[in-house]
C-alpha cells in the first residue's frame, strides 16, 4: 500500500457474531475510488460502523474481500495494516498522559522515525489544523478544548501519512457552531492532501458538507443508494432513501454550492459590499443578502474577483444544479427554465 491516494474494494463483505442468525453485515459490495471522501449515512444499528471498522480489521469478517491499493488486506498482518490506516472516532481517544506532540508522535515512533523527523511532522501537523505548534505541542489534552481535541485527533490519524483515513462520527460529541466549522476545515484539509476517507455519520446535512459520494446505509448495510450528494438529492432511490434527504432540496443545495456558482461579472455592487471566496457556500451567501446587503462579491484564492451574487444569481445557480443532477428524461420534459429559476423564492432561503 502507497502512501498516496488509494482505492478500496469491498466484495460480498459479510459480518456475522455467533449466537445471531441474521448478518450484522450482509453481502457489501462496493468501490471507494482513489482521493474520495465517501460517507456511511444510516441510522444507528445498520452496521455502517462494523463494515468499517472491517477495513482495518478491528472487527474481521465472517467471509468476502478487501481491497485496499490492490492489496488483500485479510492476508495482511492485522497491527501492521493499522499503522497505514489513520482513525479518527468521536471520543478522540487521546492519550491524557501524554503531551499533544507525544500523541501526534506515537505511530511514527512504532515505525521507527527519526526523532528530527518525528518533531518536523509534529509541527508541521499541528500548523496543517490550525494549532501553534509552539502554544500547543506540549499541553495535555485536558488543556484543550473539545475542538482543539478533535483537530489533534486528526493530526494524529495522519502523522505517518497513511493512504487511508476512516473516521467514525469524529465531529458528533462537539457543539453545532464547531462541528460546522470542523467539517469545514476538514473538507479544505481532505482536498488540499487527497486522502481516501470513509467517514461515518447518520446527520445527513454533515454528509452533504463533506462527501464526494455518499453511501446510504439501511439494515445490515445494505445500500440504499450510492451516489455524489447531488445525485442523491435530486433522484432519491426510494422512500428510505427520500426519508433522508427530505423536501426541501433546495434549501440543503445552499449548504453544498460554492459561492462562485452565484457568481456573475455583472452583478455589480454599490458601496461597502461584503466579500467571499469560492471556499464559501451559497449559505453564506444568502445568510449576507439576508442581513441586508444587497450584493456579495465573489473571490477567488487570490483576491479577483469574480463577481457579484444576489437573491437572483443564487436562484439561478440552485435551479441549474437541481437540472444538471435530474434524469436526462426528466430535464427534457422540464423546457420551462424561468420557473426552474423561481422556484426558490427570498423567504425560503434560511439565514
Amino acid at each position: 500500500m502507497a502512501d498516496t491516494a488509494v482505492t478500496i474494494e469491498l466484495e460480498h463483505l459479510t459480518k456475522t457474531y455467533a449466537g445471531v442468525a441474521a448478518p450484522a453485515v450482509d453481502d457489501v459490495s462496493m468501490t471507494i475510488p482513489a482521493g474520495e471522501l465517501v460517507v456511511f449515512l444510516g441510522p444507528s444499528g445498520c452496521g455502517k460502523t462494523t463494515t468499517m471498522k472491517m477495513i482495518n480489521r478491528l472487527i474481521e469478517p465472517t467471509s468476502g474481500v478487501i481491497r485496499i491499493g490492490g492489496e488483500d488486506v485479510l492476508g495482511t498482518d492485522p497491527v501492521e495494516l493499522r499503522r497505514r490506516i489513520g482513525y479518527v472516532i468521536q471520543s478522540i481517544g487521546l492519550f491524557p498522559h501524554m503531551t499533544i506532540a507525544d500523541n501526534i508522535a506515537s505511530v511514527p515512533k512504532m515505525l521507527g522515525w527519526p526523532k528530527a523527523r518525528i518533531t518536523g511532522r509534529v509541527e508541521e501537523l499541528l500548523t496543517l489544523v490550525g494549532l501553534d505548534p509552539a502554544t500547543f505541542a506540549r499541553r495535555f489534552p485536558r488543556q484543550l478544548s473539545g475542538g482543539q481535541q478533535q483537530r489533534v485527533g486528526v493530526a494524529r490519524a495522519l502523522a505517518a501519512d497513511p493512504p487511508v483515513l476512516l473516521m467514525d462520527e469524529p465531529f458528533g460529541a462537539t457543539d453545532p457552531i464547531t462541528r460546522l466549522r470542523l467539517q469545514r476545515e476538514f473538507r479544505r484539509l481532505q482536498q488540499d492532501l487527497g486522502k481516501t476517507v470513509i467517514f461515518v455519520t447518520h446527520d445527513f446535512d454533515e454528509a452533504l458538507v463533506l462527501g464526494d459520494r455518499i453511501a446510504v446505509l439501511a439494515e445490515r448495510s445494505r445500500i440504499a443508494q450510492y451516489a455524489a450528494p447531488l445525485a442523491l438529492l435530486a433522484n432519491p432511490a426510494d422512500d428510505y432513501v427520500r426519508s433522508f434527504t427530505g423536501n426541501s432540496t433546495h434549501v440543503r443545495l445552499l449548504g453544498i454550492l460554492t459561492a462562485d456558482t452565484a457568481a456573475d461579472p455583472g452583478v455589480i455592487g454599490h458601496g461597502a459590499e461584503p466579500e467571499l471566496t469560492t471556499a464559501a457556500t451559497l449559505r453564506d451567501v444568502t445568510e449576507l443578502l439576508l442581513a441586508g446587503h444587497a450584493t456579495v462579491a465573489v473571490l477567488d484564492q487570490t483576491g479577483t474577483r469574480l463577481g457579484g451574487a444576489d437573491f437572483t444569481t443564487v436562484r439561478r445557480a440552485v435551479a441549474a444544479a437541481q437540472a444538471q443532477a435530474r434524469p436526462a428524461e426528466e430535464t427534457d420534459a422540464d423546457a420551462d427554465s424561468d420557473a426552474d429559476a423561481d422556484s426558490v423564492s427570498d423567504t425560503e432561503i434560511p439565514a
